[in-house]
């Protein structure tokens, strides 16, 4: 799937969240397969949750035109990738492993993220965020950012 001008955004996501899915492991496959649950997601899931998880989300998007005389936009996207788990060994696990996804899915012959027209990978930031309490989740907020070219 190659990012379109028309539905960047979607796109972008998508591709984001069916590599992940794909090629990240789920410490909780084997009890989410009768319960409904997904391991990734594209927002936070209004019904209850089986943890880990994972989200991903859009924060912001600049665009600037890409050259004179052209109505085509080079553009900046920043994602949100939120790691959820019940205890910080697992949320950092899973946080090093989609790190490290990200990093080696950039050149793929076919499925890479500059093959599908999203280039200049970046992470921003990464923060934990703890909430207090016994059976609080834990997790992990990463920044990560994309720049498109002639959309």
């Amino acid at each position: 799937m190659v990012v379109s001008g028309n539905s960047f955004l979607r796109d972008s996501l998508e591709i984001i969240k069916t590599d992940l899915a794909r090629n990240v492991s789920d410490p909780a496959e084997s009890k989410r397969i009768n319960n409904n649950s997904k391991f990734i997601h594209t927002s936070y899931p209004q019904r209850s949750v089986i943890y880990p998880i994972i989200t991903i989300d859009h924060v912001s998007t600049d665009f600037s035109r890409a050259g004179m005389q052209t109505t085509n936009m080079d553009g900046t996207l920043n994602m949100e990738l939120r790691i959820w788990a019940k205890d910080v060994k697992q949320r950092d696990d899973l946080f090093n492993d989609v790190v490290n996804r990200l990093q080696s899915i950039q050149f793929s012959s076919t499925s890479g993220t500059v093959n599908n027209g999203m280039h200049d990978f970046n992470i921003l930031s990464a923060v934990n965020i703890d909430v207090p309490g016994d059976a609080a989740p834990h997790s992990k907020v990463m920044e990560v950012q994309y720049k498109y070219f002639d959309l």
